[in-house]
């Protein structure tokens, strides 16, 4: 009788940066033999690849590991396994314990090349014994995408080496190391090569790219690798690129190439000095404001994401106040804000939370708002404009695309007639209309 293939399927929750490392999982499972399912009740093992950053995502992968023993007991999945930033968390904090009290069993960073193996065994079954290696080596594999093939992710580095007193990443992630230049052009190619049309970079700071090597900033020399290198016409845009590091020398290379979209993810934080100090984000108001004005300067028309926090300890009516009138400013084409939340193991959550949850939350819809309103205009005063377009997909009503100035899953988006374009595609179209975020248009004939 022939031996039943074994079945995995991966829930990945968080950043972009885990869904580069769940492609690489699912790419290891599928040289080892093993079927890939979307569904996990189809499956005999269920990988859940957690987000331990901030308490909401504690709770989240909470209630999808409850969720998956509960479909185990109605005869899904024969093991859930928890995956990610939560297992270290965990490892190094135990009073975060009951976040992965319904997983079967927990696999760190370290032994991700071994996860095949690891099934198996949890699975009563044989398997071939794998040589474990480091997680650098793990980031050269082949990769098995998931979502949409035309848009990528490219992980430059993994860990970070920023202060910040509120961030657990060093913690879990460990200090930046980033990867060698060839490796990155290589898989580049490779993503280009199984249909990518889009290259988003990522890191968790993008702009500290090789600093460990030297002390010097290499991001520049890599993106002018990549667009010598590679001759395709693709899309590259970069993201999570912290401002300290922003040099004019660096935003030269993708004013010199279209295929860069004139896009910067510029995560601040906050803007009252006194607050960047207790954040510990090793840079002023007044030199955030020059690097905005840098980036202006260089890409006219470059549209700016953010991130703000709010409710960080010790943050003030008067911190918050000036952080509100600096986004009513309209200076971000679009921007997030996230609750603050203490982590265990970092300098802020040693320090005394003088705001309460209720103004927490007041805080954020406050800066939502101005943001909106901020986004709106925006939107409004590129009506009656011709952009350039990558269609993502089918909506309810017809097709869903972006521009250039709109990175996948996190901004707006342009709103299409239904008409024959495959996920990649590029047309012309004129905006007709606007809505807070996103856009209507109709393709240039």
């Amino acid at each position: 009788m022939n031996k039943q293939i074994p079945v995995v399927s991966l829930i990945s929750l968080g950043c972009a940066k885990n869904t580069v490392d769940s492609e690489l999982i699912l790419g290891r499972f599928a040289e080892s033999g093993w079927m890939i399912a979307e569904d996990p009740a189809d499956a005999d093992a269920c990988l859940v690849n957690t987000c331990g950053f901030i308490q909401a995502a504690r709770e989240e992968a909470a209630g999808v590991l409850h969720e998956l023993r509960e479909l185990k007991k109605g005869g899904g999945p024969r093991v859930v396994i928890a995956l990610g930033c939560l297992v270290k968390r965990v490892a190094d904090s135990p009073e975060l314990e009951l976040f992965l009290k319904a997983a079967d069993a927990r696999v760190s960073f370290h032994d991700y090349s071994r996860l095949p193996e690891i099934c198996a065994k949890l699975l009563g079954e044989e398997s071939e014994k794998t040589e474990p290696e480091s997680y650098s080596d793990f980031l050269i594999h082949p990769r098995l995408r998931v979502g949409s093939p035309h848009t990528a992710y490219l992980k430059i580095s993994e860990g970070c080496s920023n202060p910040c007193s509120f961030c657990s990443i060093p913690k879990i992630r460990g200090r930046q190391i980033s990867r060698p230049m060839d490796d990155i052009l290589t898989e580049a190619r490779s993503l280009i090569e199984t249909g990518a049309v889009e290259i988003n970079l990522i890191a968790q700071d993008t702009t500290a790219y090789g600093k460990e090597w030297d002390g010097k900033l290499h991001l520049k020399t890599l993106l002018g690798r990549l667009r010598d290198e590679i001759s395709e016409d693709v899309w590259f845009r970069l993201m999570y690129a912290c401002p300290q590091h922003l040099t004019r020398e660096l935003l030269d290379v993708p004013a010199s190439d279209p295929r860069f979209c004139p896009y910067i993810d510029l995560p601040l934080q906050h803007i009252s000095d006194r607050m960047l100090n207790v954040m510990g984000r090793r840079l002023t108001k007044i030199q955030t404001l020059e690097k905005l004005d840098l980036i202006r300067d260089v890409l006219p028309g470059c549209a700016v994401r953010t991130t703000f926090i709010a409710g960080h300890p010790g943050e003030t009516e008067d911190d918050f106040h000036e952080l509100l009138d600096f986004v009513k400013e309209g200076r971000f084409t679009h921007a997030g804000v996230f609750i603050y939340s203490p982590e265990p193991d970092t300098r802020s959550a040693d320090m005394e939370d003088t705001v309460i949850e209720e103004v927490k939350e007041e805080r954020r819809a406050l800066l939502m708002e101005a943001q909106r309103v901020v986004s709106a205009a925006h939107c409004a005063a590129r009506v009656g404009e011709t952009v350039e377009v990558m269609i993502d997909g089918a909506g309810e009503e017809g097709l869903i695309a972006r521009s250039q100035c709109e990175a996948p899953e996190v901004d707006g988006v342009f709103f299409l007639p239904e008409f024959a374009a495959v996920p990649g595609d590029r047309f012309d179209v004129k905006i007709s209309d606007s809505l807070d975020y996103d856009f209507i248009a109709a393709p240039v004939r």
